[in-house]
């Protein structure tokens, strides 16, 4: 049995490439996949079980793989939850740079046109994302420009959010993180 992640991660064999991510048990690390399975069509967005058939490879080049994998059989295909979970209204209630919020901006993800809006702290605001398993990032910002006596929330926010590169929910809180997996929002849903 191989487990295949919804997404594909930048890996660096003889040079900088794309892998998938597999784990032969749920409970595993994800690692990364250099080669190719053949037979298996990967599409991002999926969760995959695949029941693979695995050949030594005789003498293989010094970059390859000892190893061939061909498909079998595709046990499960399931969509990811994670976009799914993100779907929602979310208030921030922790912001890089901040030790306290004066006021709680929130977070309104849509799954039509990949759109989040909400309300900075002074202002409202609109913006797009995009997701890819649990990668994250937002298109640049618009803004009501009404000016408030405390504008430090709605700075630091709007500081925060074009560095945002990926996302973990545990239970009902959000923590998006930088490239770096500095954590910059903590944010809670209902």
């Amino acid at each position: 049995m191989l487990i295949v992640a919804d997404h594909l991660e930048n890996c660096t064999g003889v040079g900088p490439q794309t892998c998938m991510l597999v784990k032969e048990n749920p409970e595993d690390e994800w690692a990364y996949f250099y080669g190719q399975i053949e037979g298996f069509v990967y599409e991002a967005g999926y969760n995959y079980e695949l029941l693979v058939n695995e050949f030594p490879v005789p003498d293989p080049a010094a970059d390859a793989s000892s190893i061939r994998y061909v498909l079998k059989d595709v046990v499960s295909k399931v969509p990811s939850s994670d976009n799914a979970d993100l779907i929602k209204e979310w208030t921030v209630i922790k912001i890089k740079g901040l030790e306290q919020l004066s006021s709680s901006p929130t977070m309104i993800f849509q799954q039509e046109d990949t759109k989040v809006a909400g309300f900075a702290g002074c202002n409202n605001y609109f913006s797009t994302y995009k997701i890819s398993g649990n990668n994250l990032s937002f298109g640049p910002a618009g803004a009501t420009r009404k000016l408030c006596p405390d504008m430090s929330v709605e700075d630091a926010f709007f500081k925060n959010l074009p560095t945002v590169a990926r996302f973990e929910i545990v239970k009902k809180e959000l923590y998006l993180y930088d490239q770096n997996d500095e954590l910059l929002l903590v944010a809670l849903s209902e």
